[in-house]
């Protein structure tokens, strides 16, 4: 039997509707971020969004609507389209990207324009997310009943293998000079600003280096990590001090010294030990010059016991302090491994750190902080340089407060429609269909409870400290061990007894089985978030350097996922 198959016509003449907006249907995602965007299009953003023309420069031609660039871009951090050339590519060929950039055709290098300028105003990215959330929230998301917050670590713009110690750094930058210098000397060199002599500026020099250049930027790495050293050598030196002043007084805390005063410490205790033994031998003297009954000698002064043992130990202490300043003054290496001995900065990125990550390894990156609401809203988030999430628990925190007031204001203005209530209780309601339209039960104060604020904030272990959780701010439930460990507790019941500490009150509450269940929705909450910002945005390393532009893109990139949500439900 014969097959038969649909014919395929490539070059018969098509009609497109003449309204560039029925080209998609309604409820679609560019829709969606058309519709946002203009909402939002006042003439103070618009002023913000255009970049000022150059001193001096004539009158050329009309730029490309600033409005339209701004609803590119989001459609194209939604859709996963990250790069210049792609989102170009796309505004020629995808309808969608058509409808949003209104058939106008920018080129690869004024989208990269436009999100260089837009990263680098202060406070505009999360300007724009705030009030993107506010109309997702008005639109019937953001439930708060359990908030998460969790850390991400995403690839800085920058190789790891550019990252430098400070002598690295000062190796790299005598090559630099050196190139400089011979290039300088060459009779055949016709430019007048050679690449490197920037560094041979002094600190007081003016211009100076420009800090977008490479030598710049080497210049830059070597004062922070030269300031950092003198900072943590500073703090050394008070707690060695306060530490021998301890040790003289005998109240000394147990265990080793600090490293900066081991030499000092141990030399006073050896010569503590030999004052002992010369008190010890003193005393046996005068009593048998007293005529009192006396045992045998003690040993004589520097060759007892205890002077023998610390005397090995400061022979050992100052061999290990020769093998140290032998090795550095041999140079230590050229400061390009990638395990974390001392600290580096990247010569690409000089704000971005090498950051451990999940299974091993280590990524050069920052470390981003967000909140997620129980419907996965994104609430607010930034970039930081700290390996760790536990000194980021309090900014996190205020920075989720911020934007569940922002959520919570949008939906305060629901209860004074009973339609709009009920739509958008019924959508963040999560009891079972039968509790839910029970005459019993109040939709209204089921939605005040569910968006009126923060009603406890989970975070993982990563978080956990006393200082953490006895810190102002939304009712905190930290894990203190991993979830199998959790799992394994034995259920406690009821709250937590009134002479508990902090710590002691936070394990109670996680082994009830409130605590148990608000905990439970941290993983999908804000590390679904997470995955969404990896995979369906595209998100796995940042476009721009430096920190600022990190957390803009962070920011950005959130904005859109939030608007993806609202697309979901529109």
């Amino acid at each position: 039997m014969a097959h038969q198959f649909k014919p395929v016509d490539r070059e018969s003449g098509m009609l497109l509707p003449h309204n560039m907006l029925d080209w998609v249907p309604e409820g679609h995602a560019v829709r969606v971020v058309i519709g946002a965007v203009e909402a939002l299009a006042t003439r103070d953003l618009i002023d913000r969004l255009v970049p000022p023309a150059p001193k001096g420069s004539a009158a050329g031609p009309a730029r490309y609507d600033p409005v339209m660039l701004l609803t590119v871009w989001l459609y194209g951090y939604l859709r996963g389209v990250l790069s210049t050339r792609a989102v170009e590519d796309r505004c020629r060929y995808d309808a969608t990207f058509r409808v949003a950039c209104g058939r106008a055709v920018p080129d690869h290098a004024t989208f990269s324009r436009f999100r260089q300028h837009l990263f680098a105003q202060a406070g505009l990215a999360e300007e724009l997310f705030y009030q993107v959330l506010h109309v997702c929230a008005c639109a019937g998301l953001g439930r708060l009943s359990v908030v998460a917050g969790d850390g991400v670590k995403i690839a800085a713009n920058a190789s790891i293998e550019a990252s430098r110690t400070e002598a690295g750094l000062r190796k790299l930058a005598a090559q630099v000079v050196a190139g400089a210098r011979k290039a300088g000397a060459d009779e055949d060199a016709e430019r007048d600003v050679l690449p490197g002599t920037d560094l041979l500026l002094g600190a007081d020099t003016a211009p100076g280096p420009d800090p977008r250049s490479r030598a710049g930027r080497v210049l830059a790495c070597l004062a922070e990590l030269e300031a950092e050293r003198q900072a943590a050598e500073a703090e050394a030196r008070e707690q060695g001090k306060a530490y021998l002043e301890a040790l003289a007084a005998g109240t000394a805390r147990p265990g080793p010294p600090p490293a900066t005063v081991a030499l000092a410490a141990q030399q006073l205790r050896l010569d503590r030990a030999i004052a002992a033994e010369e008190a010890t031998l003193a005393g046996w003297q005068a009593r048998k010059a007293a005529g009192q009954r006396v045992t045998r000698p003690p040993v004589r002064p520097g060759t007892g016991t205890r002077v023998r043992s610390a005397r090995a130990r400061l022979a050992e202490l100052q061999a290990k302090a020769a093998e140290a300043e032998a090795a550095q003054a041999a140079g230590g290496g050229d400061g390009t491994g990638k395990r974390p001995g001392e600290p580096r900065r990247n010569v690409t990125d000089p704000d971005s750190r090498l950051l451990p990550v999940r299974g091993g390894g280590f990524i050069q990156g920052y470390n981003c902080q967000d909140a997620a609401a129980d419907d996965r809203l994104m609430l607010g988030g930034y970039a930081c340089q700290d390996t760790g999430d536990v000194q980021q628990a309090q900014r996190l925190a205020q920075v989720a407060e911020k934007g569940a007031a922002v959520v919570a204001a949008a939906h305060a203005a629901h209860a004074a429609d009973p339609a709009m209530l009920a739509a958008c209780h019924d959508r963040m309601c999560t009891l079972p269909p039968k509790a839910r339209t029970s005459p019993d039960h109040d939709a209204a104060a089921c939605h005040h409870a569910m968006t009126s604020g923060i009603g406890v904030l989970v975070q993982d272990a990563g978080y956990h400290s006393e200082a953490n959780l006895a810190a102002p701010g939304p009712d905190r439930l930290i894990a203190d061990a991993k979830t199998r460990d959790l799992a394994a507790r034995e259920p406690a019941a009821g709250p937590p007894p009134e002479d508990a500490t902090p710590v002691q009150a936070n394990a109670h509450r996680l082994a009830t089985p409130e605590g148990r269940a608000a905990y439970k929705r941290r993983a999908p909450d804000v590390e679904g978030l997470h995955a969404s910002l990896k995979d369906r945005i595209g998100l796995r390393r940042f476009s721009l350097r430096g920190l600022d532009n990190a957390t803009s893109e962070f920011l950005f990139a959130g904005l859109a996922c939030n608007l993806r949500k609202l697309a979901a439900i529109s």
